[in-house]
């Protein structure tokens, strides 16, 4: 059995959660099934929700802090020892050196990183991100061991990018092959800064929202949602989309995304989708510059930044007005993320938790 470490609620979101239930997927297709340990209810009914209807994977909550991960080792080092969790994958910005000095005698460890703060004593360290270069982890963990004293093994970049299996790159990728100019709207798993709505407002106030079918995805934790359908009710081009499970065809049959800086950006290059994003968190920063750097998707702010709000929808406008009447650079953004990613990172994520010793 495979544990893995991972918690969702309103404030964290639900991107933690989301890449791990993939990864337990493809480790569920290997032969083998998955505990996920969560802190609180909250999180359990977000992980049962999201692995509803698969097989070999259950949840155990910890009855802890999700913000004080040390108090709960001695409730996992349990867990994981009853449970006899051959490795175990981790995936949460709370934890501490002395976090996995305390659990890595029981089993191998795989930390999921973004952000190379500090080295860990882990077997697998992974980061999925285009900018891992910047962070310099080879000379972080030079010296750093796991389980048994294993050396840490580097899993880095793009390819290892845990896509669902809707997103990998094996079928045609054109995106809106009618007259229509269709546009993705989305946030993530939550909206605390009112983008959803925001954008559509901005577009109905710039004379822009007659001129692009709207397909508005509002997360299982977004609020205002009578909002967004007040617009849809009239606009007969905007449509509000909730419980989305084929993203990647909906992607698919769309021109342009607006979205948050988050995970979706990679799910939008794996299908070819241009996007104009924004900032909604300080650890999205280097992903702001990295995919700026690749052509194929442009900043229009951050709206973390007290006041930076409505210059950023002012920006996605702009952006918006510019990309509908130049079809060429479209194009060009298209054709720039071919072969970013091919989406299959899960899978080998899978193989090397399944492998790791």
């Amino acid at each position: 059995m495979i544990g893995i470490r991972a918690d969702a609620n309103r404030i964290i979101a639900t991107g933690h959660v989301m890449r791990c239930i993939t990864i337990a997927k493809e480790i569920v297709k290997q032969g083998e099934s998955v505990t996920f340990f969560v802190a609180d209810e909250e999180s359990r009914e977000l992980v049962n929700l999201y692995a509803k209807g698969v097989s070999g994977i259950e949840t155990i909550v910890l009855g802890s802090n999700w913000q004080d991960m040390e108090k709960e080792i001695p409730a996992l080092r349990r867990e994981l020892d009853e449970r006899k969790i051959k490795a175990l994958l981790v995936d949460s910005y709370q934890v501490t050196v002395r976090y996995f000095e305390e659990l890595k005698d029981i089993c191998p460890i795989a930390y999921m990183d973004d952000l190379g703060k500090e080295p860990y004593p882990v077997d697998i360290l992974i980061n999925y991100s285009g900018y891992y270069e910047s962070m310099n982890y080879k000379e972080l963990y030079k010296g750093q061991s796991g389980y048994r004293k294993a050396p840490t093994e580097l899993l880095l970049g793009l390819s290892y990018a845990p896509l669902r299996e809707q997103f990998y790159s094996e079928t045609d990728s054109s995106n809106a092959k009618s007259d229509d100019f269709n546009i993705l709207v989305t946030s993530g798993g939550t909206d605390n800064y009112r983008m959803l709505s925001g954008v559509i407002k901005a577009m109905e106030e710039q004379d822009l929202i007659s001129k692009a079918n709207f397909k508005v995805v509002a997360g299982n934790m977004v609020s205002g949602i009578d909002i967004l359908r007040d617009y849809a009710g009239r606009y007969r081009n905007v449509e509000v989309l909730k419980n989305v499970e084929q993203m990647a065809d909906l992607m698919r049959s769309c021109n342009l995304a607006i979205a948050a800086a988050g995970t979706m950006l990679t799910e939008c290059a794996a299908v070819c989708l241009p996007v104009i994003y924004y900032q909604v968190a300080d650890n999205q920063k280097f992903n702001v510059s990295f995919w700026q750097g690749t052509g194929g998707m442009s900043f229009a702010g951050d709206v973390t930044k007290e006041g930076d709000r409505e210059e950023t929808l002012q920006n996605i406008c702009n952006q918006v007005k510019a990309l509908l009447t130049n079809k060429e650079k479209l194009s060009a953004m298209k054709n720039a993320l071919s072969g970013v990613t091919d989406g299959r990172g899960a899978v080998r994520i899978a193989k090397a938790l399944l492998t790791i010793n």
